[in-house]
């Protein structure tokens, strides 16, 4: 698909080239104009194809890797938030034995904890999982360039508000546990306000002030159909 946009594209450049280059010397300029934008319209639709089709790709590869199995609960548009009493985890001696030594964490533990958090604030796992590989590919050691954190990038101003205002306790977002719940808390909260899936995603990465005002945005709805492609995959 990429490679016969990319030659229509080219094909329309050369017709450009042949007829400036022409014994006539003399082109009208309406036709020119025509040709000129045919080629522009050509170079657009390959880059979007382009686009599209590496991200079908890169969500196909990661969703090759990814093999988690859930337990099939669903998103719930308006589902009660757990209160903190119930947002249990582990400690103690229970969570030196959960908690592997150093860094990277097993996956088989990722997942676990991921999916535990999907299921305290009534989310799909797969969807937490999908959001989550998308957002650092699992790597609770992961700093973005903007200062997010951990395995949902989760940035520490929007953590130190989030934590308090959802879980009802601060949170340390080096701590996995604590990193996927208040990541969870964050998509289901969006959840609750846009009552669905796809504007929920948008939100988290987005921001909800900046969905509201602006819709979303070309780079959002790329992002919310590669998570989306990814959770669909994931088995």
């Amino acid at each position: 698909m990429v490679k016969s946009a990319l030659l229509g594209a080219a094909a329309a450049a050369l017709t450009v080239k042949a007829v400036l280059a022409s014994p006539v010397g003399v082109v009208a300029h309406g036709p020119l104009d025509k040709l000129k934008r045919n080629v522009d319209e050509k170079k657009q639709q390959a880059l979007s194809q382009s686009r599209q089709a590496l991200d079908q790709a890169g969500a196909r590869l990661v969703a090759s890797i990814v093999n988690v199995p859930t337990s099939g609960a669903v998103v719930t548009p308006a589902a009660p938030r757990p209160s903190p009493d119930n947002q249990v985890r582990p400690s103690g001696a229970a969570a030196s034995a959960e908690l592997p030594p150093g860094r990277p964490y097993r996956r088989a533990f990722i997942r676990r904890v991921l999916t535990e958090a999907a299921q305290r604030h009534h989310l799909d796992p797969k969807l937490v999982l999908a959001l989550a590989y998308w957002e650092s590919g699992w790597d609770q050691s992961k700093v973005s360039a903007g200062g997010a954190v951990g395995l949902m990038q989760v940035e520490p101003a929007t953590a130190a508000e989030a934590g308090p205002g959802l879980l009802g306790r601060p949170i340390d977002l080096d701590d996995p546990y604590d990193n996927a719940d208040v990541g969870a808390a964050i998509l289901r909260e969006d959840l609750d306000n846009f009552t669905d899936p796809v504007m929920a995603l948008a939100a988290y990465y987005q921001g909800p002030t900046s969905l509201r005002e602006n819709g979303m945005l070309p780079d959002t709805q790329q992002y919310v159909q590669g998570i989306l492609d990814l959770a669909g995959r994931i088995s």
